[in-house]
């Protein structure tokens, strides 16, 4: 009798259970069907391509390559159109300045249809916050990239980019082409661990090595997830093999910011430790982030903590190696360009072979813009001081703008400035035919295949 009733009541609880399920599966797809009913009147006033029923834009995008098709469409579509990742995820690509400067000038939050995939792996830092917290933490960071702290980073940036000039000397030897973008990565996670994070001289270990190869991972995942119907939703999407993978890689993130925090605290419990940070010129990013203080007195907590140095991490370095990367690869393309280049650099640093602080401040270096433009017709003095007055403000926003611009920017712009004239002084640029870069949007743009160049040595400053 006892287990008839027990196997009845088990009975009555899985279809209480199956139907709260399917009540709170119907709820949520009512919310998803007024939030598409929202969008879709609020894109309605700007045309752009046919959308399939199901996927939207999605499935034409992985079928013929998603940076490809959308350039496509923005030349049928000067303004803005459309973007649709199935019938919920939604996006309206902007190309006209005025229409980015009503957007960027609002400082709305983020859209967390996109920023909330991020969640599990930089946790809520100030790429996903909004609001006050927002504000709090944007005000307590700004220090650390104050100019007084942002000077000795260029000494930094000369002598990690130096040891990877000397590796490049040794693969140039081989006179084969060879793939630069894992070095350049290297190079900029190296400056970054000694810049904002206080490492040493011993250059990058085991640890560090994971920690570049998981960000590669969760930036591609990353990608395909967005342009993945079926992986929008959280609950799936972590049964998935793409999700458990993604997992792995977050956890591998988190074991390495875990360390390069707990290292700090340790060492600043430590007396001598705390007399040469506080005779040192300067603080670095993270002893800024451990003493930063509100206007209530209250530090940051360990998960703030450890979402700041997870964002400026990633941000920190896959931003400055993409960019890097295909400024060096638009110079291989462009010989000309190329020379001109480099004479400037030889202009600006007269016989010294390194740069200062008001060098690298100073310096136009006005091909390194052309970075995020590779794609049009390749015009590096369309960003010459001359050409830029004048020019729409919100016409090029390399950095985003308005309120909610990269706090980063000068830090980013002096080391890519640095390593692409280092670069210039020690090596002549040229592609190989054999093996073009295939581009591949992954958060950042990288390539397919990586990007292989031939480099050839060019001895005591001069071309030969």
């Amino acid at each position: 009798m006892v287990p008839a009733l027990l196997s009845l009541s088990l009975s009555r609880l899985g279809l209480w259970a199956l139907g709260l399920i399917l009540v709170l599966g119907f709820l949520k797809f009512i919310r998803l069907l007024v939030r598409r009913q929202f969008l879709a009147k609020a894109m309605d006033s700007f045309p752009g391509p046919p959308t399939h029923w199901l996927f939207g834009h999605a499935l034409e995008i992985q079928q013929t390559g998603s940076l490809d098709k959308v350039v496509s469409w923005a030349h049928q579509f000067p303004y803005a159109h459309p973007l649709w990742f199935g019938q919920f995820l939604g996006f309206l690509n902007i190309y006209e300045p005025d229409y980015a400067k009503a957007v960027y000038s609002r400082g709305d939050p983020k859209a967390p249809d996109v920023y909330n995939y991020f969640l599990q792996w930089i946790g809520k830092g100030l790429l996903v916050l909004d609001g006050p917290t927002w504000f709090q933490h944007r005000k307590l960071l700004t220090p650390g990239f104050h100019y007084d702290v942002l000077k000795p980073y260029v000494k930094v940036f000369a002598d990690s980019t130096h040891t990877m000039l000397d590796k490049w000397e040794e693969k140039a030897r081989k006179d084969k082409s060879f793939d630069i973008f894992s070095d350049v990565g290297h190079m900029a996670l190296d400056s970054l661990m000694k810049c904002t994070f206080g490492k040493g001289n011993s250059g990058l270990g085991h640890r560090d090595h994971n920690y570049y190869l998981a960000v590669s991972d969760l930036t591609l995942l990353m990608q395909q997830r967005i342009a993945s119907l079926q992986y929008h939703n959280d609950f799936i999407y972590w049964l998935t093999p793409h999700g458990r993978r993604f997992l792995r890689a977050c956890q591998v993130a988190h074991d390495h910011t875990d360390q390069v925090i707990r290292e700090r605290k340790a060492a600043l419990q430590d007396e001598k430790e705390q007399k040469k940070i506080q005779n040192r010129r300067h603080l670095d990013f993270l002893d800024i982030l451990l003493g930063a203080l509100d206007e209530n007195g209250l530090k940051l907590s360990d998960a703030d903590l450890r979402a700041e140095v997870d964002t400026f991490m990633f941000e920190g370095h896959d931003t400055t190696t993409s960019g890097i990367s295909w400024f060096l690869y638009c110079m291989a393309l462009n010989p000309e360009h190329q020379h001109r280049c480099r004479e400037e650099v030889r202009e600006i640093l007269g016989d010294r072979d390194s740069f200062q602080w008001c060098t690298a401040s100073s310096a136009s270096l006005s091909a390194l813009w052309m970075v995020a433009l590779y794609l049009q017709v390749f015009d590096p003095l369309r960003f010459s001081p001359e050409n830029v007055t004048g020019r729409h403000p919100f016409a090029f926003m390399p950095f985003s703008a308005g309120p909610r611009n990269c706090i980063g920017q000068q830090f980013a712009m002096n080391e890519m400035k640095v390593v692409t004239a280092l670069c210039l002084l020690r090596f002549e640029f040229a592609v190989d035919p054999l093996q073009p870069p295939i581009k591949l949007l992954q958060l950042v743009l990288r390539s397919k295949n990586g990007i292989y160049l031939h480099l050839k040595p060019l001895g005591s400053g001069t071309e030969k």
